[in-house]
C-alpha cells in the first residue's frame, strides 16, 4: 500500500513539500519566539513558586551558578511557550499529512494527536507538580536520617524535575495511544510488532539522547522502564489476529482476500440467504460510479482488510473513473468485473439466492481447484 494514489492526488515536487514544511513550520516558530519573549518577563515568579512546592527543605536551596539560573530562565519559558503552542502544532501536522491520508487515516491522525497531546501534558504537570515535590520530600527525610547536612542545586533540582516530567509525558502519551489503537481495533499481532519498531524503539532512544546529560546514572534504569511502560499496553494484543478480510489459499498456495462490491446495490445482502463469508466478503456501494468520496472509501475498505481481490457487480469498467482504476491497481489488488464476464448469460433478475450460488462459483474459479 506503500504506492497508494487516489483519485484525488496530484503530483507535487520535493521542492513544493518542502517549502509548504518550512511556511508551517515558521508559523510555529513564529508564535513560539513571541510567546517565549512574553513569558521571560513574568518567568522568575513562576519559578519561584514552584521551587518553593518542589524544595523538600526550606534554608538547603542554593544557586551555585547564576549563569545557570539565567539558562534555567529562558529553558523555562520555552517550555511555556510550547506548551501553550501545542495545539497549533497538531493542527499544522494534521494539515500537512491530509493530503496524503484517507478519510479514515486523517480522523484517526487527528484525534491520536489531540489524545497524546492532552494525555502527556497531563501525566507531565502531575509529575511535576504532584509526584516530584512527594519524591524529593522522602528523600529528605532518608538524608536526614543519616546526619548528613543538605545543600540542594535549585537549578539541578528544577533540571532533573523537567527532565522527568519529559520521560513521563512521552511514556504517558505513547501508553494512551497504544491502549486507544487496541481499543478500537488498530492492534494485532503483526502491527504490535511494527509498532514496537516504529513508535516504542524510537521512543527509548529519544529519551535516553535528550536527557543524557541531566539524568546522570539514572539514565540506563530510565531506559528499561521506559521500554517496560510502554511494553504493558501492547500486552492485550499481541496474541490478536488482525482484522482482514477472510483469507484463503489458492491453488498456488497464496493468501488471497476477497472483497465483492454491489455495485448496482442488489439488494438481499442483508437477507437470511447464507453468504460463504469463508471465501469472500461481501458489501454495498450504490453510489460508487457517480461519487468520488463512495470510491474513496471502498479503497479504505480494501486497505483494512488487505484485499487482494476486488469484484464489482452491477457496474462495468467503462462507467468508472480511469483514476479509479489506476488506484486500486496501485493498492496491489486486481479489479475483477462479474457481470462483465459473464456478459452472455441471461442478464434476467436473479433471486439473492442465485446471485450468492454465482458469487461462490466465480470465487471458487478464481482461487483455483
Amino acid at each position: 500500500m506503500a504506492n497508494l494514489r487516489l483519485e484525488s492526488d496530484h503530483d507535487q515536487s520535493v521542492v513544493g513539500h518542502l517549502e509548504e514544511f518550512a511556511a508551517r513550520v515558521s508559523v510555529i516558530l513564529l508564535v513560539l519566539v513571541t510567546l517565549t519573549v512574553l513569558f521571560s518577563q513574568r518567568v522568575d515568579d513562576v519559578l519561584i513558586e514552584w521551587l518553593d512546592a518542589l524544595a523538600p527543605c526550606s534554608d538547603c536551596m542554593v544557586v551555585f551558578e547564576p549563569g545557570a539560573w539565567i539558562g534555567l530562565r529562558w529553558t523555562a519559558a520555552i517550555l511555556l511557550a510550547a506548551l501553550l503552542t501545542l495545539p497549533l502544532v497538531v493542527q499544522q501536522a494534521v494539515a500537512f499529512a491530509s493530503p496524503g491520508l484517507l478519510p479514515g487515516e486523517r480522523r484517526r491522525l487527528a484525534l491520536g494527536l489531540t489524545f497524546a497531546s492532552t494525555v502527556g501534558v497531563g501525566v507531565g504537570v502531575a509529575s511535576g507538580g504532584i509526584a516530584a515535590p512527594y519524591v524529593y520530600t522522602s528523600a529528605m527525610r532518608t538524608v536526614e536520617s543519616t546526619g548528613l547536612v543538605l545543600a540542594l542545586d535549585a537549578v539541578t533540582l528544577v533540571q532533573l524535575t523537567l527532565a522527568l516530567m519529559w520521560i513521563l509525558a512521552l511514556l504517558g502519551a505513547a501508553t494512551g495511544v497504544a491502549l486507544g489503537a487496541g481499543l478500537v481495533g488498530r492492534l494485532d499481532r503483526e502491527r504490535v510488532v511494527t509498532w514496537r519498531w516504529r513508535v516504542s524503539l524510537p521512543l527509548v532512544l529519544l529519551i535516553v539522547g535528550s536527557t543524557w546529560a541531566t539524568t546522570n546514572e539514572l539514565r540506563w534504569p530510565l531506559a528499561v522502564f521506559a521500554a517496560l511502560v510502554l511494553e504493558v499496553p501492547l500486552l492485550p494484543w499481541r496474541r490478536r489476529e488482525p482484522r482482514t478480510l477472510p483469507t484463503v489459499l489458492d491453488h498456488e498456495g497464496r493468501r488471497r482476500r476477497v472483497l465483492v462490491v454491489d455495485c448496482a446495490h442488489r439488494g438481499g445482502v442483508n437477507s437470511t440467504v447464507s453468504w460463504n463469508d469463508t471465501l469472500y466478503r461481501l458489501t454495498t456501494s450504490a453510489g460508487l460510479v457517480d461519487h468520488q468520496r463512495e470510491r474513496t472509501a471502498l479503497i479504505e475498505r480494501m486497505q483494512d482488510g488487505m484485499a487482494t481481490d476486488v469484484i464489482l457487480l452491477g457496474c462495468t469498467e467503462d462507467a468508472l473513473p480511469a483514476r479509479f482504476i489506476e488506484a486500486v491497481a496501485s493498492t496491489g489488488a486486481r479489479l475483477r468485473f462479474m457481470d462483465q464476464q459473464d456478459h452472455e448469460e441471461d442478464h434476467a433478475p436473479m433471486t439473492t439466492r442465485s446471485l450468492a450460488q454465482r458469487l461462490d462459483l466465480y470465487v471458487t474459479n478464481i482461487l483455483g481447484p
